[in-house]
């Protein structure tokens, strides 16, 4: 038919990723942020699980820990301040094909969108969710956040931390919780490998917080 011989076909060759095919825009973060740790992990996590980068999408909401989708070359929604989650319930339950991954922070998340968070976890769609929490809001310099440990001096309290901080690990499903590189290493294909929302609360040393307070 059309010209074309009987035993005529088309040689589909097979794909594979490599990590250059996950990264995105260069990483602004400052220098020794845990954040690029994080990146780091969840490029790895995308190239040793072969997703197809225009099957992916990574959402974020407003801080340092939601310029992600920038550094993916994936789709991606910067979203509002608190709000990643939302979106990413909202793309998976009209795309449920699709591999969502959510970047927040500890302020973003715990607490203008601790609301969101409560039901994510209730709604437990088939996403990953990666908490970037170093204990302060980083991009607005040094102010106290949900997890900033008590006694320790902000932009807000001179004077340190009235409230000790929250423990976010009483919501999350997956449990483990990484303050290194390489505990970043082990948890976020944990959290990804999940069919249910995988919740990673990732400690991430911040330059911010270990800078001199305003008073």
């Amino acid at each position: 038919m059309f010209g074309l011989k009987g035993d005529w076909s088309l040689e589909v060759k097979e794909r594979y990723f490599t990590l250059d095919d996950y990264c995105g825009a260069e990483p602004r973060w400052c220098t020794g942020c845990g954040d690029h740790g994080i990146l780091a992990a969840v490029h790895r996590v995308c190239r040793d699980s072969q997703v197809e980068p225009e099957k992916t999408v990574a959402v974020s909401g407003i801080g340092c820990s939601s310029r992600l989708p920038h550094y993916m070359k994936t789709y991606g929604f910067h979203g509002l301040h608190g709000r990643a989650l939302p979106v990413a319930c909202g793309i998976k339950s009209r795309r449920p094909d699709l591999d969502v991954w959510v970047a927040t922070g500890d302020g973003d998340c715990f607490s203008i969108g601790a609301a969101h968070w409560v039901h994510a976890m209730r709604y437990n769609m088939d996403l990953t969710m990666l908490v970037f929490d170093n204990g302060i809001y980083g991009l607005t310099k040094k102010q106290t956040s949900p997890t900033t440990p008590l006694d320790v001096p902000t932009n807000t309290h001179p004077s340190g931390a009235l409230l000790p901080p929250m423990n976010p690990l009483t919501m999350f499903r997956t449990g483990p919780i990484a303050s290194s590189p390489t505990g970043t290493s082990f948890v976020v294909p944990s959290a990804s490998s999940w069919s249910a929302v995988g919740g990673a609360n990732l400690k991430s040393p911040s330059r911010v917080r270990r800078a001199r307070s305003v008073a």
